[in-house]
């Protein structure tokens, strides 16, 4: 029976990698003759990096960055295709994940060290550059990443000074990016499907997640309207309306319009560079997960689009499986049409001892899904 492995990161534990490593270990303690295929996915958020790893020969590159509060770090990108296409993860240098146990101030925080990467990639010569969106802990629409490829954010014809600059700017000079990015395809990839303002904007869904107080949700929601309005205006395009616009605080809409670069779902985009299509033939039964599926997963979060990329394609469907860290049952209609069986870790178990042990209770959840598999009639 030829059974597809495909899940996602389970965040801030186990990489897509480890969890394929795990679930194969373990459905095959069902069947030892299981026909296994490791195929992890990303979804242009955390993880996207080792996808790349994963499926092409690479160049690492490690230079000193800025956290979103302008520390130091270390930070890594990587060149693929000849060093001719750079893969650059907004979560490496500006991610979430670095601000854990730190006091975020999103007024006071921004994404120069992204910015610094790419201009690292720039100038080592790409003329390709892949930014992966997802994981940001900012709400600063890209400012800090223009700022590091020499726009200037203006207030009364001076320069803004203030980390975040869209809580301040008036107006915006472009004549030096101008000239940095010449000759520089760039490509962006959202890990969700929001637009960039709105009641399913990028405030209003991703603001508390990130540290902004309820009460400085519609001052945050005016500072990225003022500069989509900049934006729109100085590149007479229009924005507002780009489906994963939303993404790492509105990076996605407004380096869409810097760039003149097309805004790409992760999952899908990712799926069709490795040609994912080509191993479903005569797979029997398609397993996939992330850490939780929840309502934000219907933002087209990884294993949804992979679900419904999968249900695109003119093949006989195969059995498909879900195992999430933690599942909301309250939303058990809503993926019904998309995972045939989900398994959640944490219904017998404490939720934070999934989470300090995940490869072992990973692994328990598998072995049981591979004696179900056993005795499905396919």
């Amino acid at each position: 029976m030829k059974i597809i492995i495909s899940p996602n990161s389970f965040k801030g534990t186990l990489s897509a990698i480890d969890a394929c490593n795990m679930i194969e270990t373990g459905i095959k303690k069902g069947n030892p003759s299981f026909d296994t295929y490791k195929l992890p996915i990303a979804d242009g958020g955390d993880g996207s990096l080792d996808f790349f790893k994963y499926y092409f020969p690479y160049k690492s590159v490690l230079i000193k960055s800025l956290n979103p509060i302008g520390e130091a770090i270390d930070s890594e990108y990587i060149l693929i295709d000849n060093k001719k296409t750079a893969v650059i993860e907004f979560a490496n240098a500006s991610g979430y994940s670095l601000m854990l146990n730190k006091e975020r101030d999103l007024s006071n925080m921004d994404s120069y060290g992204t910015g610094v990467q790419i201009r690292s990639a720039i100038d080592s010569g790409a003329k390709k550059i892949i930014l992966c969106l997802g994981g940001s802990a900012t709400i600063d629409g890209a400012s800090g990443i223009l700022k590091a490829l020499g726009v200037e954010f203006l207030k009364d014809g001076k320069k803004v000074e203030k980390r975040n600059p869209i809580t301040e700017m008036k107006d915006i000079d472009i004549s030096k990016f101008l000239k940095y990015i010449t000759n520089v395809e760039f490509i962006l990839l959202s890990d969700v499907n929001n637009m960039v303002l709105g009641e399913d904007g990028a405030v209003m869904i991703y603001g508390k997640q990130k540290g902004l107080p309820q009460e400085h949700f519609m001052k945050f929601e005016n500072y990225l309207k003022k500069f989509i309005e900049l934006t729109s205006k100085i590149f007479d395009v229009n924005i507002s309306s780009i489906k994963g616009g939303g993404s790492a605080g509105g990076a996605g809409a407004i380096l869409s319009a810097f760039f003149d670069a097309k805004l790409y779902n992760g999952t899908d985009f990712l799926l069709d560079y490795i040609n994912y299509k080509k191993y479903m033939n005569d797979s029997k039964v398609i397993i996939t997960g992330e850490g939780a599926i929840d309502l934000q997963s219907l933002n087209y979060k990884g294993p949804v689009a992979l679900i419904k990329y999968i249900n695109n394609l003119k093949i006989k469907k195969p059995v498909r499986i879900a195992i999430a860290g933690k599942f909301d049952y309250s939303l058990n209609e809503k993926f019904k049409d998309l995972f045939d069986y989900i398994f959640s870790i944490s219904d017998m178990r404490k939720v934070e001892d999934v989470v300090k042990d995940s490869k072992k209770y990973l692994l328990e959840e598998s072995i049981k899904i591979g004696k179900f598999i056993n005795h499905l009639d396919i």
